[in-house]
């Protein structure tokens, strides 16, 4: 099963440098050591997937798409699951999101080096 990375049904599987994924558990107010003799106890509540996204250059109009598709409060992405091994739109969000490098070739603006992360609701 291959990579993929769209957002709002605009593919920009082909911009991508890296998808790092990281998995968070959120634990109950019950979680914790037993200050008697040390043992952890947990209640997890759920677990979130939280991602580190890096893209190629990408051109004007690329980068005005994605900054247009990423500027809800929360996005439906589909992204390859690891753990399902199958193509899996989940809801994100996201609070910041590094442009990069902004700069001209030619007549052309481009975009170096635009990175954030996602994670999920």
């Amino acid at each position: 099963m291959r990579t993929v990375f769209i957002i709002n049904g605009h593919d920009y599987t082909r911009y991508i440098l890296e998808l790092k994924p990281t998995q968070n558990d959120i634990d109950s107010k019950y979680s914790g050591r037993n200050l008697l003799d040390g043992e952890m106890y947990r209640k997890r509540v759920a677990s979130k997937e939280k991602w580190s996204v890096s893209f190629d250059r990408l051109s004007e109009a690329v980068m005005s798409q994605l900054l247009q598709d990423m500027d809800s409060d929360f996005v439906r992405i589909t992204m390859l699951d690891a753990k399902q091994n199958r193509h899996i739109q989940r809801t994100y969000y996201c609070s910041t999101i590094n442009k990069g490098v902004q700069h001209s070739i030619g007549e052309v603006t481009v975009y170096d080096g635009v990175t954030f992360n996602i994670i999920e609701r």
